[in-house]
């Protein structure tokens, strides 16, 4: 049986946060994950939604955004984040971002990465 790496969790004034499941190394890939070009109507039609908060800034396209249809979406905002995203788009498969581990991680530590844009909240 495969034990799976990450696993989501609550946390109080928080909400929800990605947590390791087995200790990790640095460098490590923790996902990559599919994500849908959003164009600027597409983010000025979510901007009233939850999903507002759950897109990443767009490589190419200050205007527009990232979906990304995997757990980097919930990963919380740190100053000395554990991981970093990279985007890269591929003529046949779209937009893919990768997570990665900048520094060996240990079992349970909560995965953070920096946000792109000006936070919106009071960090925890």
């Amino acid at each position: 049986m495969t034990k799976v790496k990450l696993s989501v969790r609550q946390i109080a004034g928080k909400g929800r946060g990605v947590f390791t499941n087995l200790p990790i190394a640095a460098g490590d890939v923790l996902e990559q994950a599919p994500a849908l070009e959003l164009d600027a109507p597409a983010t000025d039609a979510i901007a009233p939604t939850t999903l507002d908060n759950c897109y990443f800034a767009h490589p190419a396209d200050p205007e527009g955004g990232l979906l990304v249809l995997g757990l980097s979406t919930l990963l919380n905002h740190s100053e000395m984040p554990n991981t970093q995203t990279t985007a890269a788009f591929d003529r046949h498969s779209g937009w893919t971002v990768t997570l990665r581990a900048l520094r060996a991680i240990p079992l349970g530590e909560e995965l953070t990465r920096r946000y792109a844009c000006p936070v919106w909240f009071d960090p925890v």
